[in-house]
């Protein structure tokens, strides 16, 4: 594949990142005639469920940094038959007026949000008067095992892991600070699990070291063969905790996540 989220689109989003953009468009409970903005979309899954929900009774729009993400948005959108903006954009700096949504929605990106309380603003600012935000965030790293193994075979091998910030937002507390001091209001946080299944253990367990890694500086300063050497050492730390979530040639994970709501 030439673009790389195409694979996070084709492996990832079916075990993983559809289920929760059903939770969360759920929770959102969108209607009939409004206009909705997804930020942070990716490949634009939680876009594509809502549109697909609002049967062209509303207008969706999918906003990321990514051309590359939203490259395969576009694409997948196309196939499926539903109709989203897609637009490029940081969330800390939207290029919308204000007021122009009546609902924001945001799965699983404010982690990896520069700056999270400027993004979080944004929200507000573009959310029309009587507006909602629902996002989800994953529960802290304590609550994923196989993720602290991770945590601890990436930081052994270069000093560093990314993985935490990840699992940042799980304390409930600093998520309902973050919120407030948008300026949000009324805000609602449920928890909630699911379990995903992914085939091919080794397949897995690659693309998440692959991910996980990608953005340490002393990874992208190796040459391929030691990025590749590194991978493989990771790889064969994991082994055991890979075994312990693997079932029937599937690996097997609970996650959990908090899904706020909240009201301009």
């Amino acid at each position: 594949m030439t673009n790389p989220a195409e694979g996070y689109e084709s492996y990832m989003v079916p075990a993983l990142f559809r289920p929760w953009a059903a939770r969360l468009v759920q929770a959102a409970d969108p209607r009939p005639g409004e206009s909705i903005l997804d930020v942070g979309c990716g490949t634009g899954v939680v876009a594509r469920h809502v549109a697909s929900v609002l049967g062209g009774r509303g207008t969706v729009t999918g906003l990321d940094l990514s051309l590359n993400m939203l490259a395969v948005a576009r694409a997948a959108a196309t196939r499926e038959g539903v109709a989203v903006e897609w637009r490029e954009g940081r969330a800390e700096a939207m290029p919308f007026p204000g007021g122009s949504f009546d609902l924001v929605l945001c799965q699983f990106a404010v982690m990896f949000f520069g700056d999270r309380a400027t993004a979080l603003s944004e929200c507000r600012r573009v959310l029309k008067d009587g507006g909602r935000l629902v996002l989800s965030v994953w529960q802290g790293l304590e609550r994923h095992p196989f993720y602290q193994h991770l945590h601890a075979a990436i930081e052994r091998r270069l000093g560093i892991s990314a993985l935490a910030e990840i699992f940042a937002l799980g304390d409930l507390g600093r998520l309902r600070a973050l919120l407030r001091e948008a300026g949000f209001r009324r805000e609602e946080i449920e928890s909630v699990s699911m379990t995903s299944s992914f085939p091919s253990p080794e397949a897995f367990l690659a693309g998440e070291i692959e991910v996980d890694t990608a953005a340490i500086p002393s990874m992208q300063a190796l040459t391929p063969a030691q990025r590749q050497e590194i991978v493989a050492a990771i790889s064969g730390d994991m082994q055991a905790p890979l075994r312990e979530v693997t079932q029937a040639g599937h690996v097997v994970i609970p996650f959990h996540a908090h899904v706020a709501r909240a009201g301009r």
